[in-house]
This record gives structure tokens, sequence and C-alpha cells, in this order.
């Protein structure tokens, strides 16, 4: 498909999904998956699929009227780029809540059981395209009822590319601390790897030890709902884009998968393993978490 298709048809689906009910959809959700997908992988290497990847995201959120911010920045010798769409309060509140996704791809597949495919990227149906398509389907719900507190929703760059090249994870995470310093949200929540068959959200540790309260409030919210993939059990510490903002002292909690999946940082990580049941409950549990946060 030319480039000028991609466009067009781009258009139509953020049209038609505006004219939709505004309730999160774990199957609209899968079609975003679906359409990041189409660029191809989201890695350094692959500068067009970049581009056109930052260019959907935006374009997901213009319509809806969130003031919207590009932070480019090079870091580790690389290029990348940060998004961050801010939805204001409907009331006076001062409260501001942060939802946070990597939107980038490892560029090299090292767990993939055939070893002449290592070294290829990953296409991240889950690992990158998952928790995108959780904030573009919130951004929709947003718009259309704002919620009592601000909300931002900020897609990371270069998060995957940890132990390539001596670099760290988290890079844009922790670039967009550095151009913000007086960034300070009351709470936060990132969504990583989130559409699994068989989604298990576990309480990952770094977020249960500096940021309890808030996790239990999201458990609480999982449980009235029922929502089976939130395991009330104890995870693991596990690097993430919520790290750099736990270090700067404001409660964030990741929302990831564990144990990770057979196919993960595989080229098997794919739109056949995605389930629109469990973006669902993910998307609900966050969208509750939204609008009651208030009331905690």
């Amino acid at each position: 498909m030319t480039r000028i298709g991609i466009l067009i048809l781009t258009t139509f689906f953020w049209v038609a999904l505006a004219a939709e009910p505004l309730n999160f959809d774990g199957q609209r959700a899968m079609e975003h998956i679906a359409n990041q997908l189409a660029y191809g992988p989201r890695e350094p290497g692959n500068k067009k699929a970049k581009r056109q990847t930052v260019q959907y995201i935006h374009n997901g959120l213009a319509p809806f009227g969130a003031k919207l911010k590009a932070q480019s920045f090079t870091a580790f010798g690389l290029q990348g780029t940060n998004l961050w769409a801010s939805f204001p309060s409907q009331t006076q509140s001062s409260h501001r809540i942060m939802l946070g996704a990597h939107w980038d791809t490892r560029p090299q597949a090292e767990h993939d059981s055939d070893k002449s495919k290592r070294h290829m990227p990953i296409a991240g149906a889950n690992d990158g395209a998952s928790g995108v398509a959780v904030l573009l389907e919130i951004a929709q719900i947003l718009a259309s009822n704002p919620a009592p507190v601000t909300v931002d929703l900020v897609f990371f760059d270069l998060e995957d590319m940890g132990g390539i090249g001596d670099r760290p994870f988290s890079i844009g995470a922790s670039q967009f601390i550095a151009a913000n310093p007086a960034y300070r949200p009351t709470a936060g929540v990132i969504v990583d790897m989130v559409c699994d068959k068989n989604l298990s959200i576990p309480r990952e540790q770094h977020s249960q030890t500096r940021a309890g309260p808030l996790m239990d409030q999201l458990w609480d919210i999982a449980k009235k709902q029922k929502a089976t993939a939130f395991k009330d059990r104890r995870g693991q510490y596990i690097t993430d884009d919520h790290v750099p903002f736990l270090k700067a002292g404001i409660p964030v909690v990741d929302l990831i998968h564990y144990p990770f999946p057979d196919y993960w940082h595989s080229t098997e990580d794919s739109i056949d393993k995605c389930s629109a049941d469990s973006l669902q409950q993910v998307g609900n549990v966050l969208s509750d978490f939204i609008y009651t946060y208030l009331q905690n």
C-alpha cells in the first residue's frame, strides 16, 4: 500500500472512531495494534516506520482537543521522540494522573527460538503496540467525558534498547523526566505488554515497594470488576518506564505481564497472541481509576 493510501485509511479510521460510543472497547484497541504493526518494527533503524507511528499517534490525539507536545531528544547516540497529550480536568482539582506506554520496539529478537532470527527486529504487537492501543482508546473517552482530574497520556520512545550497545532501558522516560523537572503528577501508571491471551499482571515489586497505596487502589478496582488478569500475588522487580518516575519521587505503578511470555523479544510477538478481552480488562480498570481517583 502506498503512503497516501495508508494516510487515507488512517484518517477514515479516526473519523469513524470519533463517532462511536465512548466506552473502552477492547476490539477497537486491537485495531490500534494492527494499525501500528502495518508500519513495521518501530525501532531506530526503521526511520520510516517510526515517523509513520508518531504521525499515527498524533492523528489519534489531535481530534480530541488534547494539548499536544512532542519532545525530540538525542541520547546514547540515538534520536528519539516522546509524545505528551494533556486532557485538562473538568474541575479545579490540582490532582494529575499520568498514563504512559512505550511505542518503540526492540531491534533484536535475542530470545527467538530460531537462532538465525535473533538479529532481526521484533514486530512488537504485545511489547509496544498494546500499551499504545490502550492509551489511544482512553484518549477518546477523556475527550467525550472530561475527567475530574487532569490526565496526561505520555508515549515514550526508546524504552526497549536495554542491553544493546551498553544502553539502558527506559531512555525516553528518563529523558522526559530530565526535560520536565517540574512535572509532578499525583499518580501514574505504565501500561506495557497487556494484550496476551493469557494475560497475567502480578504486583510488580518496584511498584509495590514505592507506590504501594496506588497499587492497592488499582487492585481493588480490578477485584471489584472481576478482572482476572490482575493477579493478587507478588511479582518481580522489573525495569520499565515507571522506574525513572519512582526515582524522581513520583508514585507510578507498572502494569506488565509476568512471567514474560515465551515469545518475548522474539519475532513471534505478533497480533495472533493478543486478546481484545485482555485489553478490555486493562482499559476498564484504568478508566474506573481515572474517574474515581478523587473518591479514594
